[in-house]
């Protein structure tokens, strides 16, 4: 999968884009709640389709997004991927089972946890991973299920692709980004790839054929990180000049912008794309749409990551509540009952609510907390138990650790004080673990319905489009060689500059 020539400068702006703002815009152009629902654009907004590019003959013409598929059931199995600073990448498969525990009080299930892969993947420390998957109306929502592809991104300046299920490495993604690469996200319902670096450009790929569709421009130094609105049309990036931006990726610019006051560390949208928030060094906020602060946090250490949920998952269930989750520097990880938060007027409501005490804390790490991912996944059917699925928290930190928790514990644990401990963990032995994502492996059944149906995965390709391309790939794979299987020895000595190693780590505690 070498990488195709850049059309960034062969494209005209899609007939749809909105307007130039005036300079002092705030997000005037966010989707509204209504509209903030995963549900693919209507067809008059799809970009017409374009002809395939490069050496393949007679090829069809492919939409630029993909078709959303009925929203899958929760996975039994799932997969999570972490990546180190001594550029190795895990990946564990994971799934729950009955317990064996004769304890009344405790959970029905377990959760197994395998190593499947542990290798030096890229020339040096990895700093962003992600994992494509299936677009459907559950789009983001912790119900992610695909887990074609896996790419990761690091100090190398190197984007790799990995097929997830066949775990081989099938191309790479360098030349069009300059600089470590900070962050990798899919954007499911427009089947694209979002690549950000430290020299200030955001890089669009097309999932299907891995073209680079736009380099985003605007930001001024180095780029921290990007989030895609769960509809897809928007994304919002934050970065070292302490600005938060609204990207249109139909037309591939900057629609907005707004100062934040200090370096934007990790911005995320809600569940539903009703709020996001924002990462700013030792002060997280949460916005809704039109701008207004709802939530303030202040530490006197570094956030590292956060998450928003919704639990108990049935939307029809009276108790269930929207949750944030924060990444904090001494090892916890703290959650906080966004449903609840008390109703503000006049100044104080312009301000939002500050520093809230968390409604729980959930404990098991000896070291900084560096990144968090939530998934849905299906529970085993037992008798005895009458709920279909839970959320996992998956948490990684430098004290190489990668905990997984069962958030069904946030209504089984009564008191704030008491911490919720992992479901289970698995030690990477001293691993400084930097990125980390999980995803649901498809069931067989959902692959020969969206078959049948005529939907693909971000990424999948249908058989016609194999076949037309079959020399093209051949060709593809005499540049850049043989695809290479994963290495699955843990023993193998690796030889790492370990004096650089330390000035990156210095370098991080610094800023």
């Amino acid at each position: 999968m070498a990488k195709k020539s850049s059309l960034a400068n062969k494209r005209s702006a899609a007939s749809t884009a909105s307007p130039a703002p005036p300079k002092r815009a705030r997000f005037a152009g966010a989707p509204s709640p209504s509209s903030s629902a995963a549900i693919p654009p209507s067809s008059a907004q799809k970009p017409k389709p374009t002809k395939g590019k490069g050496k393949g003959k007679g090829k069809k013409d492919a939409p630029a997004q993909p078709v959303a598929a009925p929203t899958p059931d929760a996975p039994r199995t799932f997969i999570v991927s972490a990546g180190s600073y001594e550029r190795l990448l895990y990946g564990l498969s994971c799934t729950f089972v009955p317990s064996k525990s004769s304890d009344a009080a405790a959970s029905p299930y377990d959760l197994a946890v395998s190593p499947i892969f542990s290798f030096p993947a890229h020339l040096s420390s990895l700093r962003a991973v992600a994992a494509s998957t299936v677009a459907s109306p559950a789009t983001g929502s912790e119900r992610k299920v695909g887990g074609k592809y896996l790419v990761t991104g690091g100090t190398d300046e190197i984007v790799k692709v990995w097929d997830l299920k066949r775990r081989k490495e099938v191309g790479t993604l360098d030349g069009d980004a300059t600089g470590t690469i900070t962050k990798l996200a899919f954007v499911p319902l427009r089947n694209q790839l979002l690549c950000t670096t430290s020299a200030s450009s955001i890089a669009l790929y097309r999932v299907r054929d891995w073209v680079l569709l736009r380099a985003l421009k605007g930001h001024k130094g180095r780029v921290n990180s990007i989030d895609a609105h769960p509809a897809g049309r928007v994304a919002l990036s934050v970065g070292q000049d302490k600005m938060l931006r609204m990207w249109d990726l139909v037309a591939g610019k900057s629609v907005a912008t707004m100062k934040i006051g200090d370096e934007g560390d990790l911005v995320r949208w809600n569940t539903d794309g009703t709020k996001f928030g924002v990462i700013a060094n030792t002060v997280l906020t949460v916005y809704s749409l039109d701008m207004t602060p709802l939530l303030t946090l202040t530490s006197r250490s570094r956030y590292h990551d956060l998450q928003f949920c919704y639990f108990p998952i049935d939307a029809e269930d009276p108790t269930q509540k929207e949750y944030l989750l924060v990444a904090c520097e001494d090892g916890k990880t703290r959650v906080y009952d966004l449903t609840s938060l008390p109703k503000l007027t006049g100044e104080e409501a312009e301000e939002g609510v500050k520093d809230p005490e968390p409604v729980r804390i959930i404990g098991g790490h000896a070291n900084r907390v560096k990144a968090l991912d939530l998934l849905e996944v299906a529970y085993p059917p037992l008798p005895t138990s009458t709920t279909p699925s839970t959320i996992v928290l998956t948490s990684i930190s430098s004290d190489g650790k990668i905990n997984f928790y069962d958030l069904s514990a946030l209504s089984s644990v009564t008191s704030a004080e008491e911490e919720i401990l992992p479901k289970a963990t698995y030690d990477s032995d001293g691993s400084r673990l930097t990125a980390v994502c999980a995803v649901g492996m498809e069931e067989t059944v959902g692959r020969k319905l969206r078959g049948e149906m005529g939907v693909q995965s971000a990424g999948e390709e249908s058989d016609e489009g194999e076949e037309d391309s079959e020399s093209e790939s051949e060709e593809e794979e005499s540049d850049s060689g043989e695809e290479e299987e994963l290495a699955f020895d843990e023993d193998e000595e690796l030889e790492f500059d370990e004096e650089e190693e330390e000035e990156e780590e210095e370098e991080e505690e610094e800023e």
